[in-house]
């Protein structure tokens, strides 16, 4: 189901970096012809090698980002509100380079890309901003694969976990926000190796209970052990 853009909507992007620091009266000029989908759990957003003719920004839910190799499929990222999907491909080669799947139920800006291209010919003022945005994102990911080849499994399921988590310190309540198999994709392990993670998690005082509600004890001591230089 689609809708019109609204005010509400509009205010949202202040938090995407592809469109912070954009002026309203630009954004709204960009995205003419945009709408917002409601979108069901297991939506398939788009396939890997298909024809850009559409780019997207997270309003609300979570949709998986993955890549098929050898038949074997490999989730890249979790993309979450304010994320940006397809940008890339649009500015590049035209096609999709991940696949895009809701996990659930989710709303999402769809942005034509081919009038959002010839729209910002002539403003290389925008342009250049949207271009250092997408940079960015490309050095967080790689940062998010260093971590993944540095930091232990219960190091990265704590830095994901702090990640759903808004206090520096203190007592926090927190729910995987999807499947816990998903969640071991993302983060490069197996579903018994998360297990075996939110054991040694334990320790620290992070305690899982039933309906995937985890409560950490000490934000704080769990931060520290995920900056701890460890390997294994």
């Amino acid at each position: 189901m689609a809708q019109a853009l609204d005010r509400e909507i509009l205010l949202q992007l202040q938090f995407s970096p592809l469109f912070s620091g954009v002026v309203e009266k630009d954004i709204r000029g960009l995205l003419e012809g945009a709408e917002v989908l409601s979108l069901p759990q297991e939506h398939e957003l788009y396939r890997e090698g298909q024809p850009v003719d559409r780019f997207y920004v997270v309003l609300d839910g979570h949709v998986e980002l993955s890549l098929e190799s050898g038949g074997r499929k490999s989730v890249v990222e979790v993309a979450r509100r304010a994320t940006v999907l397809g940008d890339a491909a649009m500015f590049g080669s035209g096609r999709y380079i991940m696949s895009a799947r809701v996990l659930t139920p989710a709303s999402l800006l769809a942005i034509p890309a081919e009038a959002f291209r010839a729209r910002l010919e002539g403003r290389m003022d925008i342009m250049l901003h949207m271009l250092t945005s997408m940079s960015l994102r490309l050095r967080m990911l790689v940062r998010q694969i260093a971590e993944l080849k540095l930091k232990t499994t219960a190091q990265r399921l704590g830095s994901f976990l702090l990640t759903l988590v808004e206090a520096d310190d203190g007592r926090a309540e927190l729910r995987f926000p999807y499947d816990k198999k998903l969640v071991a994709e993302q983060l490069g392990m197996k579903p018994e190796s998360l297990s075996r993670a939110l054991g040694k998690l334990a320790r620290l005082g992070v305690e899982s209970l039933p309906d995937n509600l985890v409560v950490i004890a000490d934000v704080a001591r769990l931060r520290a052990f995920c900056a701890e230089d460890e390997t294994g």
